[in-house]
């Protein structure tokens, strides 16, 4: 119970979730209702803003716009449907024995806290237990989506829920990312990070201040979960915890078999198939600890899962020159990103701003197999062993290769600017005026206004025209009286155009006479409504293709 509760969390709206056992419990009741699997795949769908008229953006902007797809895409498998419907029955199952409308909730909490701060960690070996609660593992390797999917999945799930009648505040899951080189203890302290930061409540310096030992940060964790209805804890990179440093599986295994059995808090683990491999076959020996399995996590097979993917993926183009995607390319990419949806992204994207950044014309802004392999063998050296461990089904060279980093893509798109460097970038075009001082100030002149947003075809021949009239023109002088020019000349025609519209009227029985895109001619040939017949014409803009772009 939280007798400190802020009531600027959202307050609970108990729902019908379709069983009398959940309807009657307030902290599964508050949850979102359950999803069928249609609305899952609907709710993990991620795409990013995309409109045709970008293409007509300068390129380096444009390769900003490329990087929304590694933000804001997304194409939901059936393994990621598997995941949310297991989260969905692991979140509940923790609280089917916590109901704060039963009376025995109370002792059994305090019987609980009081087990907690003995510290008594082996409570899983007693045969009364009968938590509800489970765990799951998944296992894969990185860049195949595990984490974005997880992170997607509990983000359907509120983080906060304040219960005014009970005043608690249930957090229904929380994700810690283990530390790299991280002992039990750094984990224990990452806990107290991700849920104060959660409630904004500074639980580090209340419990992780003048060095307590393990035991009392392990009881302490327990204890918040219980204080604040913890439904789920998701422990993500669990390869990086130190089981040696920690003072062995064991006491880690019974501190989350604590966790499940005790606390009734459903866990689920998420690493690299070697670190829990190793973890797994002990854990899986404690009672209640392996009610929803394992799911391994396996790149994209050669079929039509990658097919479908790349349908998706493909459109998303900032290119002047789209190509269709070939045979050719089709197996490329496969073959380059042996179907992990991270590196394909990221190389899609880095061929696309290689392509736009060194593109002479806007006919070289395209795809290729050739640009592919360039990019790859540039930018994805580091993953390149596991790469070819994959493509060649050694199992255990893609274990020891466990922890790479996988290429930053802001960095590449930054540094596929440095082959600029070597690339003579375009000046204006130099006009000779005879005399070399003529020159050198008519050059200088028009690259200033160049620079300035006048286009050089206009810029020119106003510089060689004062300059013909006045050949001692300082170049101040000369900018000064070319961009005044050029505003007597735009005001003379809004004042030409202005008077023209004032002066020029046509009969309406003369309006068939007109020229043929002039809208009174439109307007007096329709057959249909005017709507239909500028529609005929093509004058109504595709809205909707834009909305939906």
């Amino acid at each position: 119970m939280n007798d400190n509760a802020d009531t600027h969390y959202p307050e609970a709206d108990y729902k019908d979730q379709g069983l009398p056992e959940y309807n009657d419990n307030p902290l599964i009741a508050a949850l979102p209702i359950i999803m069928e699997p249609v609305v899952v795949a609907k709710t993990l769908t991620k795409r990013p803003i995309y409109h045709p008229a970008e293409l007509n953006l300068p390129s380096h902007i444009r390769t900003h716009a490329i990087n929304r797809l590694t933000r804001d895409f997304f194409v939901p498998q059936t393994n990621h449907i598997v995941v949310e419907q297991k989260i969905s029955k692991l979140i509940r199952a923790g609280y089917l024995n916590r109901n704060p409308k039963t009376a025995t909730f109370k002792r059994k909490l305090n019987a609980i806290r009081g087990l907690v701060q003995k510290e008594d960690l082996t409570a899983y070996i007693h045969d009364e237990v009968d938590s509800p609660a489970s765990s799951m593992t998944i296992a894969g390797i990185s860049g195949a989506g595990k984490s974005t999917t997880i992170n997607l999945v509990l983000n359907s799930y509120p983080r906060v829920i304040y219960h005014p009648e009970y005043h608690l505040l249930q957090v229904p899951w929380l994700k810690v990312d283990c530390p790299h080189d991280g002992s039990l203890s750094d984990f224990c302290l990452s806990f107290f990070i991700a849920l104060g930061r959660r409630l904004n409540i500074d639980y580090r310096a209340k419990y992780a201040s003048g060095r307590p030992t393990i035991g009392k940060m392990m009881a302490d964790v327990a204890d918040l979960c219980l204080i604040h209805a913890v439904g789920l804890i998701v422990i993500d990179e669990f390869q990086h915890m130190n089981l040696a440093k920690s003072g062995g599986e064991k006491k880690m295994i019974n501190f989350l078999v604590t966790l499940v059995n005790v606390v009734e808090v459903s866990i689920v683990l998420i690493g690299t198939p070697k670190a829990l491999r190793l973890f797994t076959s002990e854990f899986r020996q404690a009672r209640r600890a392996s009610g929803d399995g394992s799911i391994v996590w396996d790149r994209l097979p050669f079929d039509e899962s990658w097919e479908d993917f790349l349908t998706e993926l493909w459109p998303y183009q900032w290119l002047n020159n789209k190509v269709d995607r070939d045979e050719k390319l089709t197996h490329k990419l496969y073959e380059l990103s042996q179907g992990i949806p991270d590196i394909v992204v990221k190389l899609f994207c880095l061929a696309q701003a290689r392509a736009i950044l060194l593109a002479e014309s806007p006919e070289d802004e395209m795809l290729s197999v050739e640009l592919l392999d360039d990019v790859f063998d540039d930018e994805f050296s580091i993953v390149q062993p596991m790469l070819i461990a994959l493509k060649n089904g050694d199992k255990a060279q893609v274990e020891t290769c466990n922890d790479l980093i996988f290429p930053a893509l802001e960095k590449s798109v930054i540094n596929a600017f440095n082959q600029l460097v070597s690339k003579p970038l375009k000046q204006p075009k130099s006009i000779e005026l005879g005399e070399p001082v003529e020159t050198s100030i008519a050059n200088s002149a028009i690259s200033t206004m160049v620079s300035m947003g006048i286009a050089e075809d206009i810029a020119q021949p106003l510089v060689i025209d004062a300059l013909a009239r006045d050949p001692h023109l300082q170049l101040i002088h000369l900018i000064q009286l070319v961009t005044t020019s050029l505003t007597q000349v735009a005001t003379k025609d809004k004042v030409a155009t202005k008077n023209s519209d004032n002066v020029v009227y046509t009969n309406r029985s003369s309006w068939s006479q007109l020229a043929g895109g002039d809208l009174r001619k439109i307007y007096s040939e329709k057959t249909g409504s005017q709507y239909e017949a500028l529609l005929e014409r093509q004058l109504i803009y595709p809205v909707a293709e834009l909305l939906t772009g």
